[in-house]
């Protein structure tokens, strides 16, 4: 009798989890380091020496003269640093720098996430929607411009 109650009790707990699992559910994913590099297509479009440098990741053709309107980087790509295969989008991040006391400056590396395999980089997180109803396409052609450097806050 004891057996069969504790079998019940893993079986719902293994629905609960289950249920919870699939309203929540979300894709994440290891994108190893492309190119570290000063490119930036969004704020210095066309520019072969941005401001700043960038860790770029994913698709193979990341370049200077991408238009945000006309260029699909995971249209035009033929290969992915990312995990997951189909993702041929690119992402970039700015690098932090330690600041040494006798004033030279190191690239602080950015690390693989715990229970992910790869080479510095990112992790890509896509997460659906919490309204229940809204579908998510992944992948899909889009440009995100966080403003604040171009404000001057930093």
């Amino acid at each position: 009798m004891k057996t069969s109650i504790f079998a019940a009790a893993a079986l719902f707990g293994a629905r609960q989890a289950v249920g919870q699992f699939a309203q929540s559910a979300m894709m994440r994913f290891q994108c190893n380091q492309l190119v570290i590099e000063r490119l930036d297509p969004l704020v210095n479009p066309g520019m072969l020496q941005s401001t700043h440098v960038h860790q770029i990741v994913g698709g193979n053709s990341f370049n200077a003269t991408m238009t945000p309107v006309d260029y699909d980087p995971s249209a035009k790509s033929t290969c992915t640093t990312c995990t997951f295969s189909e993702d041929f989008s690119n992402y970039w991040t700015a690098n932090i720098y330690f600041r040494a006391k006798n004033g030279s400056y190191k690239r602080v590396p950015q690390m693989v996430n715990l229970g992910l395999k790869g080479s510095q980089g990112v992790t890509v997180y896509y997460i659906p929607p919490y309204d229940g109803k809204t579908t998510v396409t992944a992948f899909k052609p889009v440009r995100i411009l966080e403003t604040s450097s171009i404000l001057g806050r930093h």
